[in-house]
């Protein structure tokens, strides 16, 4: 899924954990890790979360498909661990107001959108694949394979007021990369678009089955103009730029979600 493997190799080497596969007593040392990170380390972490549960995205049909509940929990506490560690990030930038913090901070969020849809498509098939499942006597007490935690109510109005923050950053982008009239900021805010343009798709669906998770801060209709909001965007910097330009490589999803399913 990365575009620099041994980038991501070395950096999960350092950090002592692989894939965001740790049990749960090695996470005091990763976050007391994250925490002494510069900006650079925090930037390179951040891609390696990501990536990491791109990775682990893809594997979830099949382990569905098999009946494989131990490798849906483990991929399932690897996404909400995933999703803390980027939260932890986020904490330690807040006050980060110059271009390369505000940079980091977008991607932060946007990618805790991704790893939110992540663990919501992990939960779907934990319900639909497990429910009558239980562990095996050698793993029952190792929180590796423990039964994830549910995702709580507030965790999808958090993610809601999130996806929009981030659309709208990006939407900004979108306007300076129109007026900067260079293929290079254009490209990359396109390929921004294409990333995050599925995953607001997805959280609108897991949203509109649970409408007591909405408010005046966490709607689903802004968030649906978000959306097309970004997809105008993207379109018109296309119609453009694109002869000038060409076309942008497409983006590097962690993995396209599947719709939800009954």
């Amino acid at each position: 899924m990365s575009r620099h493997p041994k980038i991501l190799f070395l950096l999960l080497a350092l950090l002592g954990f692989c894939a965001l596969s740790l049990p749960s007593r090695a996470e005091d040392d990763q976050f007391a890790k994250i925490a002494a990170m510069d900006m650079d380390g925090l930037e390179k972490f951040v891609g390696a979360v990501t990536a990491s549960v791109g990775q682990d995205t893809l594997k979830l049909r099949g382990a569905a498909d098999r009946g494989d509940c131990l490798e849906l929990y483990r991929a399932g506490n690897a996404f909400d661990l995933g999703y803390r560690y980027l939260a932890k990030v986020n904490e330690l930038i807040a006050d980060k107001r110059d271009a390369k913090g505000l940079s980091l901070r977008t991607r932060v969020v946007q990618s805790r959108v991704v790893v939110f849809a992540a663990r919501v498509r992990a939960e779907e098939f934990i319900g639909q694949t497990c429910s009558a499942f239980t562990i095996p006597a050698d793993k029952a007490g190792d929180s590796y394979f423990a039964v994830p935690q549910k995702i709580a109510l507030e965790d999808f109005t958090g993610a809601v007021i999130e996806a929009r923050e981030a659309a709208e950053v990006i939407y900004l982008g979108a306007s300076e990369a129109a007026k900067s009239k260079k293929c290079g900021p254009v490209g990359t805010i396109i390929q921004a678009i294409q990333l995050i343009v599925p995953y607001l798709e997805k959280l609108s669906r897991d949203v509109s089955q649970r409408p007591e998770a909405l408010g005046p801060r966490a709607s689903r209709a802004a968030l649906n103009q978000s959306r097309v909001r970004l997809i105008n965007a993207a379109n018109q910097l296309d119609a453009t730029f694109g002869q000038s330009c060409g076309k942008p490589a497409p983006a590097e999803t962690p993995a396209a979600p599947a719709p939800t399913e009954q």
